[in-house]
């Protein structure tokens, strides 16, 4: 298996909370929930922190291939929990989190497991599976339409998106919300997983949703952007993404909730095919 990965902050004034890794048999992508900065998250640690312990902690764990992928997430959230139980509120709804998507060959099949919305895409034999976990779509629409009605960069703008986050956190990793990595290894449980037998495998791209923007903005279609990875690779795709956010920062003609968000791409092909 051969991974080939770039990845870029949305903006010079705040860090990169995507991460992404990867070992001859695995590759994972994380995309940190922003916080708003007037919103407390209960911890002395900040989302970068979060998804590089948290993305660290399940690859290794999945490195035992006699464990499932919800098993080794689960202990995997479990164990950066452990790093700051102590100085930190683990129970606010703000503590730090992060989507969570993963591939791992075992044996003969590529598993995958996907926990929100980044975005996992198999070309199997030419035909394409696309993988997300679209739950929070669903969550806190009233909130979501007020602030994507808003001009980015505007001050009413900031206030609508922090009562968005606001009401999205009552809902995350609740019965009829959605669900994220945070500080419970009870949210494992709600990922979605699935597998494919490797001949049947030719590509796969895991992207952050900030990488999958020329999709959502309707420029591009999912064969589009493998042919871009296939092609010129993983940075070209971010910076096709960036020159086209430059041309409608206010989010004009696609309402949206930052400019510019943090994007990830891993591109993947296999040894011999």
């Amino acid at each position: 298996m051969r991974a080939e990965m770039a990845t870029a902050a949305g903006s010079a004034d705040r860090p990169n909370e995507d991460w992404a890794g990867a070992t001859p048999t695995a590759v994972v992508l994380l995309d940190g929930l922003t916080a708003p900065r007037d919103l407390d998250s209960g911890c002395m640690h900040d989302v970068p922190w979060y998804v590089g312990r948290l993305g660290s902690a399940l690859l290794a764990r999945m490195a035992d291939s006699t464990a499932g992928l919800k098993s080794c997430l689960a202990s995997a959230i479990e164990d950066v929990a452990i790093l700051h139980a102590d100085t930190c509120d683990l129970t606010n709804p703000g503590t730090p989190q992060s989507t969570v998507a993963v591939v791992r060959v075992r044996d003969s099949e590529l598993e995958w497991l996907v926990l929100a919305d980044s975005v996992i895409i198999l070309d199997l034999s030419g035909e394409l599976r696309v993988i997300s976990d679209d739950r929070v779509e669903g969550a806190a629409q009233t909130q979501r339409d007020e602030a994507l009605r808003s001009h980015v960069g505007t001050t009413e703008h900031d206030q609508s998106v922090s009562r968005l986050v606001q009401t999205q956190r009552s809902l995350r990793n609740q019965p009829g919300g959605y669900w994220v990595a945070a500080a419970d290894p009870a949210a494992a449980s709600e990922s979605l997983t699935g597998a494919a037998h490797l001949s049947k495998v030719r590509r796969v791209a895991v992207l952050s949703d900030g990488a999958a923007r020329l999709v959502e903005f309707g420029l591009a279609g999912w064969e589009e952007i493998l042919s871009t990875l296939a092609e010129d690779g993983p940075q070209t795709l971010i910076e096709e993404v960036r020159r086209v956010e430059a041309t409608d920062l206010r989010g004009d003609r696609w309402p949206r909730y930052k400019s510019s968000d943090d994007a990830t791409a891993v591109y993947v092909q296999f040894e011999g095919i």
